[in-house]
């Protein structure tokens, strides 16, 4: 059996992508004259505490093209240390190891990563198959690090399996194939990228005896047929005895070789390394959209997961996008009732510096507002006192505020009646005992829905007769409810109410916009003059807009925060979650790495993970904010539709993903490969 091999030196002709084609090393010496892989006094020595523990001491050892080698030992040998070494997983304390005649110590991680990849294959005694990819796909797995294309990739791993006597069996899971198909699978992933060297940890030793030798038979025909150099690292004397030289290792030291073997060149493959210069090309990292595929692979392979942790960042998200949504609502809400005021309006109020405003304070008065009236620019004025009381009809009563005014008061708002007719002149100079209610009040008066107009109603035991009804106003900028009211003629409420002709409040509406700041500063003066101190506040619509702004803007602001740390918390289990899967997939990351993933793809592939759920939770998210935004609107409740909360929070999730995706992605490619494929 020829399997047909992908050599490194022919990847350009695989990939156009590869970066630095010009970066490599050129070897001048004929390549026969020197060992593949070359030990010389190599020493690694491990450090606990201040003990230090030596696993190779002063080994030299030279492996020749088309070898077929056995290290034998028992545990505690070195010689699992020695591959590691061998596979460049490892590098010695001391000593120099050279591959091809190149010093490996004096390579970059990126060359080491590309070495793993384009010249040695492993093959491990537990397989170290992924259990949620197919057969076909954990043998292509490398090839994906080699930028070979995807249909490449698919028709050579298929290739590969058929030629190891795996045809039908390449869409199966690891779990569906015994345990010798399961190794004949982990060398078809060894040879995907063409390597020269294979090198096999115990590959018969999860193995009954026939699978045994099944490999062993496949792997002394990978070495006769394709000129494979392969390292066999066994403790069975059995296993050993297939190889061309064994080599006994002991301690940390090689205590005997039996030596090279004489192997007829003849026997090599046309295309095996020992005919070739040797080159080291460095190739780029994977692509976005390779690494988009492996992070959609990894996420639904836990998928349930997956769902939890985008619950976190779509209800975050969601959050942000209602909260502020509402906090703008209820601010133009506000904004809209005061401009429907109109922005030409001053109110002169009493109280000034440390001066507690209210309406029981005896400083402004009917003559005030006669006095203002006359002022140059002054349109309308509208004079109001308000209390509190309870009105009673029949059997219902109703706590609610009683505003006593004058005609100018509804139009000057732009109010409109439901039924009935506004105070006017009449009432004032006769004294009437007439009301316009509020609707709040009307419902609470008349549940049953029976028309109020010229009802009696009792207020400090003095019945007033409704002749009016307001159409709803709902909230005033502060957020009281304005239909909460009654309204009384202005000389009715002061003799029969309050017994005082003192005002809560003066609404002073100016002729033209322009004129605003100069009628200001005209009654402020005429004030001044009529009581000898300031004891009164003068305000503009303007100031008015810009406070109630600063104070919405800044409830909108705390909304958003509060919605922000859902989002945050939603983070947080991403980190969290993208830390477990770490943990849980160290053996998947070692093997990545071992088969030539370089820690930059590592890196990116889990950054990319935590930021595709972020990118998913956060178009969801703003989704379901939206739904809730329309569902609110739909109940009356004042919500502001723009651009700037959906952006704002879907922006926040990708930044929330990149930063906590980052730490779990950095700690994934720091992972050592050895610790990390040792664990079960």
């Amino acid at each position: 059996m020829v399997i047909k091999r992908i050599h490194y030196l022919d990847l350009n002709a695989v990939d156009s992508k590869a970066s630095n084609p010009s970066q490599h090393f050129q070897n001048t010496e004929d390549q026969s004259e020197q060992p593949l892989l070359a030990l010389d006094a190599v020493c690694r020595a491990f450090h606990s505490g201040s003990n230090e523990v030596r696993a190779m001491n002063n080994v030299s050892l030279s492996v020749q093209r088309g070898e077929l080698i056995a290290i034998m030992g028992q545990s505690g040998s070195g010689k699992s240390t020695l591959m590691n070494i061998l596979g460049c997983l490892d590098t010695p304390t001391s000593g120099t190891y050279k591959v091809a005649g190149h010093d490996v110590s004096k390579l970059s991680t990126d060359e080491l990563s590309s070495l793993r990849l384009k010249t040695f294959g492993f093959v491990f005694q537990r397989y170290q198959l992924l259990n949620n990819q197919t057969a076909a796909e954990n043998v292509a797995m490398p090839s994906v690090y080699s930028h070979m294309p995807k249909a490449q990739r698919q028709t050579r791993s298929q290739e590969l399996l058929h030629q190891l006597g795996l045809e039908g069996r390449e869409h199966h899971k690891p779990s569906e194939l015994s345990g010798g198909q399961q190794q004949r699978v982990s060398i078809a992933r060894a040879l995907i990228n063409g390597a020269d060297v294979i090198l096999a940890d115990e590959p018969t030793g999860a193995l009954d005896s026939v699978s045994g030798q099944q490999v062993l038979a496949l792997l002394k025909q990978l070495n006769r047929d394709n000129g494979t150099t392969v390292v066999l690292i066994t403790h069975d004397p059995e296993v050993a005895r297939h190889a061309d030289r064994i080599v006994h290792m002991k301690d940390g030291e090689i205590i005997s070789d039996s030596g090279h073997s004489n192997k007829n060149d003849n026997n090599q493959s046309e295309t095996t390394l020992s005919q070739h210069s040797f080159k080291l090309e460095t190739f780029d990292r994977i692509g976005i959209f390779t690494s988009l595929y492996l992070a959609v692979t990894s996420l639904r392979a836990n998928l349930f997961r997956t769902l939890l942790t985008l619950l976190g960042i779509i209800i975050g998200v969601a959050a942000v996008v209602s909260m502020m949504a509402i906090g703008d609502g209820g601010k133009q809400q506000v904004l809209d009732r005061i401009s429907a005021m109109g922005t030409n309006l001053l109110q002169v109020s009493p109280g000034g510096r440390n001066i507690r405003s209210s309406g029981d304070i005896a400083t402004l008065s009917m003559a005030d507002a006669e006095a203002i009236a006359a002022v140059h620019g002054v349109d309308l004025i509208a004079p109001e006192r308000e209390s509190r009381s309870t009105f009673r009809q029949g059997a219902y009563d109703y706590s609610g505020r009683i505003r006593g005014v004058t005609p100018p008061y509804f139009p000057m708002r732009d109010w409109h009646l439901s039924q009935g007719v506004f105070i006017d002149e009449a009432d004032i100079q006769s004294f009437a005992s007439v009301m316009v209610m509020g609707s709040t009040v009307a419902e609470a008066l008349f549940p049953d829905g029976d028309n109020p107009i010229g009802k009696q109603v009792l207020m400090n035991s003095t019945p007033y007769q409704i002749i009016g009804v307001l159409k709803p106003k709902g909230a005033s900028a502060g957020g009281r409810d304005m239909d909460d009211e009654v309204y009384v003629p202005m000389s009715t409420a002061q003799l029969k109410f309050f017994g005082s002709e003192y005002l809560s409040i003066i609404t002073v509406k100016v002729t033209d916009t322009s004129l605003l700041g100069q009628v200001e500063a005209q009654i402020t003066q005429l004030l001044k003059e009529r009581h000898g101190v300031e004891d009164f506040r003068v305000r503009n619509t303007a100031s008015l807009v810009e406070a109630v702004t600063e104070t919405q803007d800044t409830l909108t602001v705390l909304l958003g925060a509060v919605a922000a740390i859902s989002l945050l918390v939603g983070g947080i289990g991403v980190m969290n979650i993208m830390l477990v899967n770490v943990s849980e997939r160290r053996r998947e990351i070692g093997l990545r790495i071992a088969t030539g993933a370089k820690p930059s793809d590592i890196l990116r592939q889990f950054a990319i993970e935590a930021l595709l759920v972020c990118i998913i939770g956060g178009a969801m998210g703003v989704a379901l904010g939206l739904i809730v935004l329309l569902g609110l609107k739909a109940l009356n409740v004042a919500v502001a539709f723009s651009l700037t909360p959906p952006v704002l929070a879907f922006s926040t999730s990708l930044l929330v993903g990149w930063i906590f995706g980052y730490a779990p992605a950095r700690k994934a490619a720091s992972l050592n490969p050895i610790t990390a494929l040792s664990e079960e």
